[in-house]
């Protein structure tokens, strides 16, 4: 049943007199309120002229499930975040930016790294460089964030400096001007590097659209005319430049944002403070209506945090009121120290479990990532199923470790002994025959100065026979595989080379996917990460591996965000920022006492002038009373995530310290003694584990149990087994001193338990492997039908395969054609030597593994675009459209694509045309062509957008060694089958049916060869 919306709700979705602004309170229905307003403009609008901007990428595909269930998956809206939608912009318009049609986009982690390699060129006089940069570096590029907030330039930054140093001679502003002139230098120097580079970042992206619609009045009118309407969803959180940007894009103040300033907990990225006022001052009609009914928390819950924010002055007033009544109280909870904090949560959630909840429905919410650990660690021990959330370094995932290990040996195999101890542990050398290595390689490289380095691949190459190892198998094929990739790094692209590593010279990648544990699939994130970075930092010049070791070893050092947690049946322990915008049954808001929560007060490093600072400034500027309302407004955002249940915690003593810290002032401010909507209490104090000392013999246990473990996962049992005979025989002589008492045999009879017991011991049930959201492809549907395990590989756990020169070079030459096409449809004039340089622009030698397969490559390009010519020579119809995109609903599933180009006869018929650009195996007969699933789809495609189908459909193979167009007639009854067949296959996919029936014909062919479940 449809639910009907509230007064407030009601009035806010048909206002459509003017700008309006929705102070949408927690859990006020603000999604559902969008989602009904979207559906009641599209009563009296072209879908396709409304736009709706989001923060996240999570948010935005929250916002157009929504819409897509009330309004159905085809449909026009533009659903986006700020990000996304500038870069479309940037895109569309790059000519008249004056910047490449294809800019390559940069993480903040590829800043971090430019910066510290490069730190000692940036000419600092008044900032000092440390041994480690990384801190100084994320605080410049962070600085340097918040001018593009302001749309402030480095030559306007370095202008005011030097305008104001000429002014003063107070040490402290001097002091102040002198790092911003520093800063500035950074700046400039960061902007020269991408433009020389061809790059962007995320921060240019909302700033270059700014920039755009300013500098060209004419663009600025068409993307109003192509706009009507324009929601903005969580508006307290914009900065200056995007509130700029929704100003320019606006037209006829036909706008709606959604807003809560008492959730605004953004400063630190550029949060803008007065955006509200400066939304009635772009706006002075603008109307104000608050959803003030909150259906999430009980009243206890609304009514405390409600007390809470009246303490923070100059808000939006709302009076919200909550509609579940209970009489559970909010628990404000003391403990003795920080480790009985963490005892007694994981207790009590213990005990919200058995009495009902799930995990999932459990938070656990800190200030500081770090925070979290204590309780990450002991719900572990509880064997309760948790996920520690928050900001992470790379190393600090052994499978990263790992990874970086053979990456340094590969480097620099003569220098890593540190990694090859690492190497050697992890693939079941035993400790006495590191020390053997070990000491062999110090012995050669005492008595011989000609071995360089620290001996130990010496040792690996040239002496293990004489070592009397007892795994001298393992040793010799860690050798044999470092000394192969060797090799393969002089005629392979980085990322490539870090493949092979991870699918075909380790068992890194398979041994994540045989577990298939929440903790392998993250693993597996990771890895795929990774290889991102890499091939992220070789997109940009001629790069060797040795540079990417170097690369990723600064980049170990510097914080990562993470991506948005899965729906796992998991507890989830993360900070308030990451609990923006979520929910659960039960909170627990930890460590809410002084110098945690709030923070104690650190001024920025570097900070915009209020003089710099552009829009509507704030009254009586006081950085420290702002910070302070910040992180009381972080407190009601934890507290309001709560639907039942609400913990607020604090110990009196935090470890490493002597001194009892004191409740946060801001449980003061709710009375939380005297409260009577409060439940406090102390608990008593848990005892710490005394930790012992690891013996030899229990080292060597450890040993052993890793290989049982290592071996389990492989599913090599038989070597498990062993390993668990060895340490029953350790065990053994532990207790007697000898084997005389061992009976091998009598230890094997044993009792196979009933397998059926097994199923009560799983305590966590692993989400669905494939995302239920899933968009689909014909290539997609192509590669399930040839293998499925390929497609899990590919599609659903995204393992990076290597590149192939073809791929790229299809890519560039696709683009070419698009671009060729839009010319001729405009009836600019076009010819072979525009379409030359266009290749000389976008095929770059740096790309290819080596110079004479840049060169093959580079002429069999020229000669499909040769053939491009001469077939539009002859060709009497129209191109009505280039890479035209598509959205289909089939059964109930979204199948999206691009159709390269779609033709219109001089009789209004339609013609589907579609590039291949691969050799001839890859071409289609006229009979396999009508039974084709792309082509199928492209015809849907045409059907559903322009009311028929086309009256053929057929593929231009311009690769030179074919040089053919294959074109049939289109029979409807015919896709109608395929269409049948797709929806089946996707049935399939979605109930992760990977089930391999016949050997499929190119497995040997298959990136995935080596790691693959059905070749085992």
């Amino acid at each position: 049943m449809k639910k009907n919306p509230n007064e407030s709700q009601k009035n806010a979705i048909e206002y459509l007199k003017g700008p309006l602004l929705i102070l949408a309170g927690p859990g006020s229905g603000k999604t559902f309120t969008i989602t009904e307003k979207v559906a009641h403009l599209t009563k009296n609008m072209e879908k396709k002229k409304i736009l709706a901007l989001t923060f996240s990428e999570k948010a935005a595909k929250e916002m157009l499930d929504r819409i897509e269930s009330e309004l159905g998956k085809n449909n026009e809206i533009t659903v986006s975040t700020f990000h996304s939608f500038c870069n479309e912009l940037i895109k569309e318009f790059a000519l008249d930016i004056g910047i490449s049609k294809n800019p390559k986009l940069i993480s903040k982690e590829h800043a971090c790294v430019f910066g510290v390699k490069n730190i000692d060129s940036f000419g600092f006089e008044t900032i000092k460089v440390s041994g480690k940069p990384y801190d100084l570096i994320s605080s410049l590029i962070e600085g340097i964030s918040q001018f593009y907030d302001f749309l402030i330039s480095p030559e306007e930054l370095k202008n005011y400096v030097l305008g104001e140093l000429e002014k003063t001679d107070d040490p402290e502003l001097i002091l102040e001007l002198d790092k911003l002139h520093d800063l500035s230098k950074f700046y400039m120097a960061y902007e020269e590097y991408k433009r020389k580079n061809d790059l962007i970042d995320y921060d240019d992206m909302v700033a270059i659209a700014c920039k755009l619609l300013k500098s060209n009045p004419v663009i600025q009118k068409q993307l109003q005319n192509r706009f009507d309407y324009i929601l903005v969803d969580e508006f307290q959180d914009t900065n200056y430049s995007q509130l700029y940007l929704i100003n320019m894009l606006t037209k006829n103040g036909m706008l709606t944002c959604v807003a809560d300033d008492d959730q605004c907990i953004y400063q630190f990225r550029g949060a803008y403070l007065t955006n509200i006022n400066q939304l009635e001052e772009y706006y002075p009609d603008l109307k104000k209506i608050p959803l003030e009914i909150n259906y999430r928390s009980t009243e206890n819950i609304v009514n405390l945090s409600q007390e809470l924010i009246k303490n923070n002055e100059k808000r939006e007033k709302k009076t919200v009121k909550s509609n579940k009544s209970s009489e559970e109280k909010v628990n404000v909870v003391s403990m003795p120290d920080d480790y009985s904090e963490a005892e007694w949560v994981s207790n009590e959630v213990q005990n919200l479990i058995k009495k009902g909840l799930t995990p999932k429905d459990i938070f656990i919410l800190t200030r500081k990532t770090a925070d979290g650990k204590k309780f990450s660690d002991s719900l572990k021990n509880r064997l309760i199923p948790s996920e520690y959330i928050g900001n992470y370094r790379l190393q600090d995932f052994p499978v990263i470790k790992d990874t970086l290990s053979y990456i340094s040996a590969i480097s620099d195999p003569f220098n890593s002994g540190i990694d090859f101890k690492k190497i050697f542990t992890r693939e079941g050398l035993f400790e006495h025959d590191i020390q053997k290595i070990n000491k062999k390689a110090k012995e050669l490289t005492y008595s011989n100065p000609e071995i360089s380095g620290d001996g130990i691949f010496y040792v690996l190459e040239k002496n293990l026979s004489e070592l009397n190892l007892e795994n001298l198998e393992i040793a010799k094929s860690i050798f044999e595989n470092i000394n192969e990739l060797l090799i393969y790094k002089k005629n392979h692209l980085p990322s490539d080379t870090l493949k092979h590593l991870l699918i075909e010279k380790t068992d890194i990648y398979k041994l994540e996917i045989h577990q298939n544990t929440l903790n392998s699939r993250k693993n597996i994130e990771l890895l795929n990460s990774l290889i991102s970075l890499v091939e992220e930092f070789e997109s940009v010049r001629k790069t060797e591996f040795e540079e990417i070791s170097e690369y990723l070893n600064i980049l170990s050092d510097f914080e990562v965000e993470p991506e948005d947690f899965l729906e796992n049946d998991t507890v989830k322990i993360m900070t308030i920022h990451q609990s923006k915008g979520k929910e659960a049954k039960a909170v627990f808001v930890c460590d809410v006492s002084e110098r945690h929560l709030p923070l104690q007060y650190r001024k920025k490093e570097f900070t915009v002038p209020l003089d710099l600072q552009k829009g509507i400034k704030k009254d009586n500027f006081d950085e420290k009373k702002l910070y302070l309302e910040e992180e009381l407004r972080l407190l009601y955002v934890a507290m309001t995530r709560a639907k039942d249940k609400l913990y607020l915690t604090y110990p009196k003593i935090f470890s490493g310290n002597k001194k009892e810290s004191k409740p946060s002032l801001f449980l003061d401010g709710i009375s939380y003694l005297q409260n009577d909507k409060v439940n406090f209490f102390e608990t008593e104090k848990f005892e710490k584990p005394v930790m012992s000392v690891e013996s030899p013999i229990n080292k060597k246990i450890s040993e052993y149990e890793r290989l049982v473990i290592k071996y389990s996962v492989q599913k090599q049992y038989k070597k498990a087994i062993e390993s668990i005979i060895t340490l029953v025989k350790i065990n053994e002589l532990e207790k007697s001193g000898n084997l005389s008492n061992f009976d091998l045999n009598d230890f094997l009879k044993i009792d196979i338990p009933d397998i059926s017991e097994l199923s009560e011991l799983l305590t966590v049930k692993l989400p669905p492997l494939v995302d239920k959201s899933m968009k689909f492809s014909a290539s997609k549907i192509k590669q399930y039908i040839g293998c499925p395990l390929n497609f899990k590989y590919n599609y659903v756990l995204n393992i990076p395969t290597p590149k192939k020169a073809h791929l790229t070079v299809g890519t560039d030459v696709h683009k070419i054609f698009e671009d060729l096409g839009i010319l001729k449809n405009k009836g600019e004039a076009i010819d072979l030597e525009l379409a030359k340089s266009m290749l000389s622009e976008n095929l770059k030698e740096f790309s290819f593994n080596s110079k004479t397969e840049f060169e093959e490559e580079y002429s069999k390009s020229l000669k499909m675009i040769e053939y491009w010519f001469d077939f539009e020579s002859k060709n009497k119809n129209k191109i009505l459209a280039t890479e035209e995109k598509f959205n289909l609903d089939l059964g109930g599933f979204t199948f999206t694509g691009i159709i390269d180009r779609i033709d219109v006869t001089p009789d209004g018929e339609y013609i589907i045309l579609d590039y291949k650009t691969g050799k001839k195996s890859s071409v289609l007969t006229k009979p396999k062509m009508a039974e084709d699933v792309q082509m199928a789809l492209y015809a849907m495609a045409v059907f559903e957008k322009y009311g028929k189908y086309p009256v053929k459909m057929g593929q231009l193979y311009v690769n030179p060694d074919v040089s053919k167009d294959v074109i049939i007639d289109v029979n409807p009854a015919n896709i109608e089958n395929i269409k049948e067949n797709v929806i089946s296959n996707v049935n399939k996919i979605m109930d992760e049916d990977f089930t391999v029936i016949n050997t499929p014909k190119m497995c040997y062919f298959c990136d995935y060869k080596d790691i693959c479940e059905y070749l085992e």
